[in-house]
């Protein structure tokens, strides 16, 4: 569980990068990026509390 938990934060972190590489060449739009990034980095946020807690 603990590899697939590793393996979803680290397919965050790049999709992240992706999505600001999108933005910075211009292939999406600020409000696109804005809520690719939001999302991803909530469930990153929600992935270190899970990880406090235990």
């Amino acid at each position: 569980m603990e590899d697939a938990t590793n393996d979803l934060v680290e397919l965050s972190k790049d999709f992240i990068k992706f999505a600001e590489k999108l933005y910075e060449d211009e292939k999406i739009d600020k409000e696109t990026y804005i809520e690719i990034t939001r999302k991803k980095k909530g469930f990153l946020r929600f992935i270190e509390k899970d990880k406090i807690c235990k």
